[in-house]
């Protein structure tokens, strides 16, 4: 007959001393018993450690009690203690990572997430935080009994996005969520902070109709190859030696450079996919010595644009392909690719990622994607992989020293 018991420890309180662990595991030696969980957490001279225990002897809750007490007053902490009764609840086979940023985290808006995640019958198991300077951010753990429909629930929560700043990114609590290593990310208003043809259209004295157009193709009011077209067509004349002069001042996004850095640095392999233009791609991609570049190549004939693209136009449905041929050449598993976008087109794109973000976007893409980001600095969305500022400065002190 099996008589092991189970108790719930919980120890609260303020100390300075740094031995209060061994302190309490030290009297539970003459007990038979092992540790099923611990909890600890020293937080500017805050204690608290939970601990499950399991013992194999019976044991009732005042001679627990008597043992540890001694050690709770010497270090005038708070202990409490709960007999647990048998485990019978499995563990999930749908666990899942919901990762949350926020400038400014409000009481109201933990209240109303959690309520809707109970609501949805989604268990909160865990939470912790990670230590994003200025930003809040937190990794919380959820249990589900079946699959969860991500983009019905990224839909749900788009209120909550847009009334509180806040940031969200969905992912399979597994162990491709902590072994990525293919990022591909989208060029105009995503690795560069504008949409190149718009400047190219300054060139040619068509600003006012290409950013008509512009906007009706990411507002997927307009189907992309026809809108890219249109747009070309305007932009005949321009001359090649105006447009290399405006590639070399292009403007990119804030923390794209530590972005690339640190993801080269972690051994990602790096794209982009680009709905654009191959003259700025591949200088993009040679200044940041990416390893992908792909894009739509424009005909010049006698050193000016003729209007007109060369072979097939690389559109929505084509970065997606892309994608997964590139997963596929580099033996790398789709549950280990992020996608970065911004536009209607990223799509596919994004939906072919295990983690696809979008960047700065349009409700519609928000509403679809596993991830959004709101940010300015596009390297935030390394706190959606785990990796904390303090990790981030580590790497780049390492970088100075060398």
């Amino acid at each position: 007959m099996n008589t092991s018991q189970n108790f719930l420890i919980s120890i609260q309180g303020v100390t300075t001393e740094n031995d209060v662990l061994e302190r309490f595991t030290g009297q539970l030696e003459h007990l038979s018993f092992s540790i099923q969980d611990l909890h600890y957490l020293n937080f500017q001279s805050s204690l608290s450690i939970l601990m499950r225990l399991e013992l194999e002897q019976s044991t009732d809750k005042e001679s627990l009690n008597k043992v540890l007490d001694k050690v709770a007053k010497q270090f005038k902490l708070e202990l409490l203690i709960y007999p647990l009764p048998e485990r019978s609840i499995a563990a999930s086979s749908h666990p899942y990572f919901l990762t949350l940023l926020s400038q400014k985290l409000q009481p109201q808006l933990l209240t109303k997430l959690f309520c809707h995640l109970r609501e949805k019958q989604l268990c909160v198991t865990e939470i912790n935080p990670l230590d994003a300077g200025d930003l809040h951010v937190f990794e919380i753990k959820i249990n589900a009994d079946k699959p969860i429909e991500r983009q019905q629930l990224m839909k749900e929560l788009m209120g909550l996005k847009s009334e509180y700043q806040l940031d969200l990114a969905l992912q399979d609590d597994d162990l491709f969520r902590r072994n990525k290593r293919l990022i591909i990310l989208d060029a105009d208003m995503t690795f560069i902070q504008c949409e190149m043809i718009n400047e190219m259209s300054r060139l040619a004295g068509k600003e006012a109709e290409v950013a008509k157009i512009t906007q009706q193709t990411m507002d997927g009011k307009i189907q992309f190859n026809e809108a890219l077209q249109q747009r070309v067509a305007l932009l005949k004349g321009v001359r090649l030696s105006d447009l290399e002069r405006l590639i070399l001042n292009i403007p990119y996004t804030p923390g794209v450079d530590r972005l690339v850095y640190i993801l080269k640095t972690l051994g990602y392999k790096i794209g982009i996919i680009s709905g654009g233009f191959t003259r700025v791609i591949d200088h993009i991609k040679q200044r940041f010595d990416l390893d992908y570049g792909f894009a739509n190549t424009l005909e010049v004939k006698n050193g000016e644009l003729t209007g007109c693209i060369l072979g097939d136009i690389l559109d929505g449905h084509q970065k997606g392909v892309i994608l997964r041929e590139i997963a596929l050449k580099e033996n790398i598993l789709l549950e280990q690719v992020i996608a970065v976008g911004d536009g209607a087109n990223d799509l596919e794109m994004l939906a072919s990622a295990s983690l696809g973000i979008a960047f700065n976007a349009k409700r519609y893409l928000r509403e679809c994607a596993a991830g959004s980001l709101s940010l300015p600095n596009l390297d935030a969305l390394l706190y959606f992989l785990g990796i904390s500022k303090t990790e981030i400065s580590g790497l780049f002190q390492q970088e100075t020293l060398l």
